[in-house]
């Protein structure tokens, strides 16, 4: 049986070992999967997780691993600073992160690991706290829109890379001039009946869809900023 005065030794020096050990002090397990994003090559993704439990104390990440059924990124740096409640940390592609409008990534997968995510299918965990399995089809490669799969409830939207400092950005891989929807080249009276097409889900083959997204989020918003391209 311990006497209180090996007691009082012995807690400070396994406080030292777990401290100097980078023993889990500092949370790192309630970061989720947030938003995956790829091209059609694989070239151009991205991944996101998100706090999910409004802790500012989640900042023990370094270590961890982000993982792919073929890639295994583990996440380096210092500890994250405490203001970490409902942020999101951002990990890109090279070529994703040097698109013009991508927020600056938190993380860059080294050129060795791209693809980093399979658009066919895969599975993205990060640890052993969260994890996010997609089927053929599932990802959208169009290179406008994304999968979230936020705490299992997945949707397809209009993608939104966003960074831990809350700098969001939109991607449109596919559209070089937004409203020129029947692919002219330029807007004009002709996209009118390319923009109702494909809102109909009607396009024709020559009818570029990804030019009728904006991304407002509603149809509404949607047309409304069509008119005003075209008026402008």
């Amino acid at each position: 049986m311990f006497h209180n005065r090996t007691l009082r030794a012995f807690f400070p020096a396994l406080l030292a070992i777990l401290v100097c050990t980078g023993f889990a002090l500092a949370g790192a397990h309630t970061w989720r999967v947030n938003e995956l994003f790829s091209d059609s090559t694989g070239t151009i993704q991205f991944i996101e997780l998100r706090e999910s439990g409004g802790g500012n104390g989640e900042v023990g990440v370094n270590g961890h691993s982000v993982t792919s059924n073929t890639r295994n990124y583990v996440i380096p740096g210092p500890s994250l600073p405490p203001v970490t409640g409902n942020r999101i940390l951002l990990f890109a592609t090279p070529a994703a992160a040097a698109l013009p409008g991508m927020p600056t990534p938190d993380y860059v997968f080294p050129s060795n690991m791209v693809p980093f995510i399979n658009p066919a299918g895969d599975t993205i965990q990060y640890f052993g706290f969260s994890s996010e399995t997609f089927g053929a089809g599932q990802l959208p490669t169009d290179g406008v829109h994304s999968l979230t799969t936020y705490l299992g409830t997945r949707s397809v939207n209009c993608a939104t890379p966003t960074n831990f400092n809350n700098v969001s950005g939109h991607i449109n891989l596919g559209c070089t001039l937004l409203g020129d929807v029947d692919n002219s080249g330029s807007r004009n009276g002709n996209d009118i009946s390319a923009f109702v097409r494909v809102v109909l889900g009607t396009p024709q083959l020559t009818d570029n869809a990804t030019c009728a997204e904006y991304c407002t989020g509603t149809l509404s918003g949607n047309i409304a900023a069509f008119v005003n391209d075209l008026l402008s």
